[in-house]
């Protein structure tokens, strides 16, 4: 789903479905932010839906060891929000084992604070993809946004 395709209450929506999740990424992650490698942090409530706070992180080192990785993703157990949404951004194409890397960073974390991934999802200029997350478990099998 594509940012002007979200329904006009899609703040009030769980973001665990596959396409609104690529919609709401779509339409946070602008083509600027993509060009600066932009990842995003949308802290959800205890309905899995967005708050209105999303998190925009601009020149993001995507190719950061695991360490560094780990260390920059900490701040999410520091939130109190019970779930995510979290996406990547690039004016290219990231690599399948970048994408890969992240996600399992951002799922650790998770884990081990109890807060839930409920879309993970990879912008470029083309559009949106969910890829990991309860929403690409629970969303319609290859939701993007493009």
């Amino acid at each position: 789903m594509r940012f002007e395709q979200l329904p006009d209450d899609w703040s009030r929506r769980p973001l665990d479905d596959a396409p609104l999740a690529a919609g709401v990424i779509d339409l946070v992650i602008g083509y600027e932010d993509r060009q600066r490698d932009t990842l995003l942090i949308l802290p959800c409530d205890e309905y899995d839906a967005a708050l209105p706070s999303p998190i925009l992180i601009g020149d993001t080192d995507w190719t950061a060891s695991s360490r560094d990785r780990r260390r920059s993703m900490a701040v999410l157990s520091q939130v109190p929000v019970p779930g995510f949404v979290v996406g990547l951004s690039a004016g290219r194409r990231l690599p399948a084992k970048v994408v890969r890397g992240w996600l399992r960073t951002i799922e650790d974390e998770l884990d081990s604070s109890g807060q839930a991934l409920l879309a993970f999802g990879v912008a470029d200029p083309h559009g949106v993809e969910i890829v990991g997350g309860r929403a690409a478990r629970n969303g319609s099998l290859g939701a993007a946004a493009g």
